[in-house]
Formats: structure tokens, C-alpha cells, sequence
């Protein structure tokens, strides 16, 4: 599709980790129920597409843009996400189908793959967020090394922790337990505080011994991490702007009541280990730094107060801070904290103001995709 851009209206996703506050005060809602606000998508995914103002009309996103190969979301963490990967595009569509031949309802809770994409992903925090993110390296792991002392590498130790009996597990979170209750570490920097909260929340789960084998990472406002297909992550606490492939697609490894598939897992991670990269933004012109990640599927960009020229769609836009005014095929939009907008593709358009706006896109570049598009 073509021409004027379009207001749109996330979907909420009311998963029991989400926080209270964040994503309500963002689009200007009441919250007197305390009901989790986990995440926003702004997307065409559908299991859950935006819904577009189309004259009095409001138009599932999917309809208009079936093709759109990313999924913007803004997502709050209250208490900590499972700990998690996703699979490159070949396992996706291998897994998808070998489920579908096999007659696993989409939304059966054992189902893998909901869909046939893979799903790398780029975050942005938007307030100082807590995550666990790759593998460190195995001489840092310290006396986690005994649970399998004669591994060789991190891919055979967190083998060994997800593959061990339930009895072992239970003798190791035991003594770990009773130390961590015995000192009370209080520093959100300490992968000792989270190991507790773990520990409290999910008695007897193995991923509470991932504490010590990820990377534990602290963002600040403005700052991200790239997630790659098989990297291993949690997000523990905090708020941030997501872009990913448009895929809903999660292998988990713990710290969850939901479907662990600890074969398809091990299939599908990376041991790549060592410390993580954090993305710091690159200021490509006065009003926009992208965060820029190997992905072709599309782009993070952070739009300041002033003046941009976007070179066209399909873009989404959602601003976080601000009032901004957007010209777009004779078209004008008022837009304030918490509106969101698709740009429709070969659409250019202005964007002026006092605002933070998140601009989700394309690579600079790339070609521009059809709305019919494949993923």
C-alpha cells in the first residue's frame, strides 16, 4: 500500500510479569485495577495486529500491510521474563511445519513455533533495565563449574544443568537457597539478587543456576543490546522500545510455568560466550540515531525534538516524550506522548517538534518491500 500515513492502535498483551504503570501512563490510561501492562505491539504480527484508523473505521494492520516484515513493541518487566532464545529462520520454518504436520493447535501451550519466521531482535531501554544476555565465559562461572566438572566448554556444562536429574537440581538450589537467604544481597548488580528473587518465585527451577552462566547486563536509558537468533536472554526488570523480526516464536529454558523444550532448545542456542555489547546509538543526521544490528529485516531509530525527513515507509513511528506534527502525502498529523503512526511504503514524509519519537523501519538502503512483501 501506498499514501497517507495512518494512526495506530497497539494491541496489549496482559502477560502476568507486565508492570502496572509504564505502558498505562504512556497512552494516557487509568490503571485503578492494577492489571499487568506487559506489552505493546504495534505491529501486523497476526496473532495481534494494530489496529489503523481508516476513515471512522479501525483496520487490523495485516489487512493493509501483510507483509511487513518487523514488530515494534514497547514492553515493561515487573518481575523477570523466562529466560529465553529464538530460532534462525530455517529452524523456524522446519519447526513450524513439522508441528503443523503433526496437528499442534497454534495456540496449543506445547506448540514451539507459532509461526514460520525467525526472530532477532534490537532493544532500546527506556528506564534502567536488568537482563541476562549470552553466555560468559566458562573460567568466570565460578563454582558452578562443579556441577560437571569434567566440562570442557559452557555448551557441555549448561548441557549438563538442563539434562541432570530433578534430585541433583533440587540438592543445588538447596544449598544456594540457604546461602542466598543467609545474605540478603541487596544490589541489583549481583546476579546473587536475582538468583533469590528466582529462587522465591520458582522453586526448583534449573534456570536459577543460569544466573551464574549468563551475563548479567544493566542499561541505561538509551542504551540496548542486539539478540540474535540462539542468544540466549532474559529481560529481569525494567521498560524498553523492542524491534524484531515479526515473529512470535520462544524456546525456553526456565523460569517459567510454560513449555520448556530443553532438545529443541539445546538445537538451537549459540555458545558463543563472553561479554555482550551494549549499543550506544549512532548519530546518523542531527535528529535520528539508529541502532544499527546485522538484521535486514528492519531498523531502531531514535527521532529527537526538531526537524526529520523520512525517506519513506514502511515505517512506524510511536512517540515516548513530547508533542511532534507529521506531513505526509498533503497530510497532517497532531501526534502527542503515546500516539503511534504507520508510514505506508515509498511514503516520504516530515516530522517536526518537541518530541522523542522511536522510528521502526527498514535498514537504510534496503529496497522497499510491496505490502505483499513475504517475511
Amino acid at each position: 500500500m501506498s499514501g497517507a500515513a495512518l494512526r495506530i492502535h497497539g494491541r496489549v498483551q496482559h502477560y502476568e510479569w507486565g508492570g502496572y504503570d509504564f505502558i498505562p501512563a504512556l497512552l494516557g490510561l487509568e490503571n485503578r485495577e492494577r492489571r499487568p501492562f506487559a506489552e505493546l505491539w504495534l505491529g501486523a504480527h497476526r496473532s495481534a495486529p494494530a489496529l489503523a484508523e481508516v476513515g471512522r473505521e479501525r483496520v487490523p494492520l495485516d489487512r493493509l500491510a501483510p507483509g511487513l516484515p518487523y514488530l515494534l513493541k514497547v514492553l515493561d518487566a515487573r518481575s523477570m521474563l523466562s529466560i529465553q532464545a529464538h530460532p534462525d529462520k530455517a529452524q523456524a520454518e522446519a519447526g513450524f511445519a513439522r508441528e503443523n504436520a503433526a496437528g499442534v493447535p497454534l495456540d496449543a501451550p506445547q506448540r514451539n513455533y507459532r509461526d514460520d519466521n525467525h526472530k532477532p531482535e534490537v532493544h532500546v531501554a527506556l528506564t534502567d533495565l536488568w537482563m541476562l544476555h549470552g553466555f560468559r565465559r566458562l573460567e568466570d562461572v565460578g563454582d558452578l563449574r562443579e556441577a560437571a566438572p569434567a566440562a570442557r566448554s559452557v555448551k557441555e556444562l549448561y548441557t549438563e544443568l538442563m539434562t541432570m536429574p530433578q534430585t541433583r537440581v533440587d540438592a543445588w538450589l538447596g544449598r544456594l537457597s540457604e546461602r542466598l537467604e543467609r545474605e540478603r544481597p541487596a544490589s541489583k548488580d549481583d546476579p546473587d539478587y536475582w538468583a533469590l528473587r528466582a529462587a522465591r518465585e520458582y522453586p526448583g527451577d534449573r534456570g536459577v543456576l543460569s544466573f551464574y552462566l549468563l551475563n548479567l547486563v544493566h542499561l541505561r536509558p538509551g542504551q540496548g543490546t542486539y539478540q540474535a537468533p540462539g542468544v540466549l536472554h532474559a529481560y529481569l526488570e525494567g521498560a524498553n522500545v523492542e524491534l524484531m523480526a515479526n515473529s512470535d516464536n520462544v524456546l525456553r529454558g526456565g523460569l517459567t510455568p510454560k513449555h520448556v523444550d530443553v532438545e529443541e532448545l539445546l538445537r538451537t542456542l549459540s555458545f558463543a560466550s563472553g561479554t555482550p555489547a551494549v549499543l550506544e546509538g549512532e548519530k546518523v543526521s542531527e535528529s535520528e540515531t539508529v541502532y544499527r544490528t546485522p538484521a535486514k529485516q528492519f531498523e531502531l531509530g531514535r527521532i529527537a525534538p526538531g526537524q526529520f525527513e523520512g525517506e519513506g515507509g514502511p515505517d512506524t513511528l510511536m512517540v515516548v516524550e513530547g508533542r511532534a506534527e507529521l506531513r505526509c502525502a498533503g497530510a497532517k498529523l497532531e501526534l502527542r506522548r503515546g500516539d503511534s503512526v504507520f508510514v505506508p511504503a515509498a511514503a516520504g514524509y516530515e516530522l517536526t517538534g518537541e518530541a522523542v519519537v522511536y522510528r521502526a523501519g527498514r535498514p537504510r538502503g534496503s529496497a522497499t518491500p510491496g505490502a505483499s512483501t513475504p517475511l
